[in-house]
């Protein structure tokens, strides 16, 4: 079912954008063997919001001999999660700070590798989420192409909150055009731009989206137990 789901989406999704953005299954609270299954029917993009469940769900994928797939951080990265987060995520998509982004230039330096990053974007202004406002992501973003064991790479947003299709749409301009300017200033890098979820992505994916985030339109409704 998981399989079927998901390749059901897959052409939904190409078919939106001509084959432009890519599907990140969003697996909090999933089993490895469901993920698993996901990965079997073509999925190759897997994100995580709890750095627990992240390490062990990439240690069972190995033993399971899964196949080759990009992970990514796409919940909010404590101080102290960074290293297992840089471990076994290739990109962290909400940095939003630049203490964050520092921490996780300091660990990457450790390890000796260079960690991909988006910053995460409030483009909605919601205080209940995470996110640099539009106004100080320039700043940040110069602040960050500074840190040399960190890549930046694209802009991650969550759509507003609310039923309204123009203020959503709005929401995701928003994270577009900051990605635009940041190109236009030479930054040529930051391609990216992580937007849409399960009731959102088609608006995401007119606005330029490269990858939507979705969970339970794939894997169904999430066991917590």
């Amino acid at each position: 079912m998981i399989g079927e789901r998901f390749q059901r989406l897959k052409a939904e999704v190409d078919e939106a954008s001509g084959g432009r953005t890519r599907i990140l299954l969003a697996a909090k609270h999933q089993a490895p063997e469901a993920v698993l299954e996901a990965l079997n029917a073509g999925a190759t993009l897997i994100g995580h919001n709890i750095i627990q469940q992240l390490t062990a769900s990439e240690e069972a994928l190995r033993e399971m001999g899964a196949p080759e797939h990009e992970t990514h951080v796409i919940g909010h990265v404590q101080s102290n999660k960074a290293r297992p987060a840089l471990i076994d995520a290739g990109t962290i998509e909400t940095v939003d700070s630049l203490k964050t982004a520092r921490r996780l230039n300091t660990v990457a330096g450790d390890l000796g590798v260079t960690c991909s990053i988006y910053l995460q974007i409030n483009s909605s202004g919601a205080s209940s989420q995470f996110g640099v406002a539009p106004e100080d992501t320039l700043e940040l973003a110069e602040q960050i192409f500074a840190l040399p064991h960190l890549t930046l790479t694209g802009l991650m947003s969550i759509g507003a909150n609310t039923t309204d299709d123009q203020t959503v749409r709005a929401s995701f301009a928003t994270t577009r055009k900051l990605a635009e300017q940041l190109r236009a200033e030479g930054h040529l890098g930051c391609r990216e731009l992580s937007m849409g979820m399960s009731g959102d992505w088609r608006i995401a994916i007119d606005e330029g989206s490269t990858i939507i985030r979705v969970g339970r339109q794939v894997f169904g409704e999430r066991d917590r137990a």
